[in-house]
């Protein structure tokens, strides 16, 4: 997914000279292609998170369209204080690419592993939050993203994920996408984990047990009318997300089942 989201910013770049590629000491090799063919529209702040989106949300308030690339616990965390009072509350047109999210690093442990990101930025103002699930997915929220007048986090988790939608697949916030039909209970996701919720679907067909399976890219804003069908046809109904329980997409699915009164 980060490469089918870099190779989008790649062609915007080429497209639309406002475009600016903007790093913090950790690009990736498309990135590098950026700063080699297209110097003026690249910028490293190297490593200050708080530095780079400040400089980003500058960029925004000059007219341009500045694409961050960064790891995202050092964006979501370390920036978080700039995201809020620079980029959300003035409703910049920043756009954040939170690389290495969930527990894609492993090894590299607890400070790079991205895991409270989407509890953090779904509560600030004016910020919509993505999770591809697909590497389409994530070309197409990127050129979405780029469409869109105001701030967007895209969080890319990890890479050679497979592909369930095609080429002409078009992202709409607020959407979300079933991709198996089962009555007995249901896994919401979001994210690439889905794939491990499909093949935890397949296992327990063959225990007689028919799960729905549903793609929830967006928590903010969430596909109500999808989850309230849902809902009204399962009797059990589980969140899975590559991050904390507390805040993300489980909080999310909670809070719409309270607020419509479903028990």
């Amino acid at each position: 997914m980060r490469n089918a989201s870099t190779e989008a910013v790649m062609e915007l770049v080429r497209r639309d000279r406002n475009v600016i590629a903007v790093t913090a000491d950790n690009g990736n090799e498309i990135y590098d292609e950026i700063k080699r063919d297209f110097p003026r529209q690249y910028i490293d702040y190297g490593i200050a998170e708080c530095a780079m989106t400040a400089g980003a949300a500058g960029l925004a308030a000059a007219g341009k369209i500045p694409f961050i690339y960064a790891v995202t616990n050092f964006l979501s965390m370390r920036g978080y204080e700039f995201i809020r009072n620079i980029v959300c509350v003035r409703n910049y047109p920043v756009k954040f690419l939170g690389r290495s999210a969930g527990v894609v690093t492993g090894t590299y442990g607890m400070t790079h592993q991205g895991t409270e990101d989407l509890a953090v930025l779904r509560s600030l103002p004016d910020l919509l939050t993505i999770t591809p699930s697909t590497p389409i997915m994530a070309r197409a929220a990127t050129k979405f993203a780029y469409r869109y007048p105001g701030a967007v986090y895209i969080r890319l988790e990890g890479r050679g994920e497979p592909e369930h939608y095609d080429e002409t697949f078009d992202f709409n916030p607020g959407q979300g996408y079933v991709w198996r039909e089962g009555s007995d209970a249901a896994l919401i996701c979001t994210g690439s984990i889905i794939n491990e919720a499909m093949k935890a679907a397949e296992e327990l067909k063959q225990c007689g047990i028919e799960v729905t399976v549903a793609d929830m890219p967006t928590i903010r804003p969430l596909d109500i009318g999808l989850l309230l069908k849902i809902f009204d046809k399962v009797k059990y109904i589980f969140s899975v997300e590559e991050q904390t329980i507390y805040g993300g997409l489980g909080s999310a699915v909670a809070e719409c089942m309270a607020e419509h009164g479903v028990g």
